[in-house]
């Protein structure tokens, strides 16, 4: 009864701190006004948590790890799929399946990716989306190398990742319905894949067919 109790108290800070940082971001967010709208005591917010810190990653991480995991997931089972083919050509072009994934993921966890987004300034989660255009951009290389004579300009590469997570970012912050979101994202992704097979893969002719 009493670890019920505990997870209700932590869940219900945990909710008052997201109102808090969607309205005033993380800098300004108070741990008294997160407590006060809690109706609990800051001796109760310092029994879960050790500052203010710590409170905002309880928020943000366990989506966000929850997010690498699909992601991480989802490019090894591309290398794998890849390694079966005899050329980039027979790829299939269609990524609706992974795209609806990842919208649905982020529509189950909105506010926590919304103060990701918005909140996290002055925090180690500032350049998220920054370190996600890297997991992005290093994803490809181990994909190009598993079909042989084919070449990654890393320059394009590098351009592509940030126009694809640009891209959802900026689906996910301006619709709020969930299904439109997957529709709008299918055919985005889709045609930025086959962006990807012109523009960040090219054919190496020192290769000897």
């Amino acid at each position: 009864m009493k670890k019920e109790s505990d997870q209700d108290t932590r869940e219900l800070l945990i909710e008052s701190a997201k109102r808090e940082f969607l309205e005033k971001g993380y800098n300004k967010a108070s741990l008294r006004s997160i407590c006060a709208d809690a109706g609990l005591t800051t001796g109760a917010l310092y029994f879960f948590f050790e500052n203010k810190a710590d409170l905002f990653s309880a928020i943000v991480d366990p989506p966000l790890n929850g997010l690498k995991e699909i992601l991480f997931r989802h490019f090894a089972e591309d290398v794998e799929e890849i390694k079966k083919l005899k050329s980039l050509d027979d790829i299939d072009m269609d990524h609706s399946e992974i795209s609806d994934r990842i919208v649905g993921y982020f529509y189950e966890n909105y506010d926590s990716f919304l103060i990701l987004l918005t909140a996290s300034e002055n925090t180690v989660y500032e350049n998220v989306v920054d370190e996600f255009v890297v997991m992005l951009e290093r994803s490809i290389p181990p994909m190009i190398a598993a079909i042989r004579g084919y070449t990654c300009d890393e320059y394009m590469a590098h351009w592509m990742a940030h126009i694809s997570i640009d891209a959802f970012l900026h689906v996910i912050r301006h619709e709020k319905d969930v299904e439109t979101a997957k529709i709008r994202l299918r055919s985005i992704l889709n045609y930025l894949v086959i962006g990807w097979m012109q523009l960040a893969m090219k054919r190496d002719t020192a290769v000897n067919t």
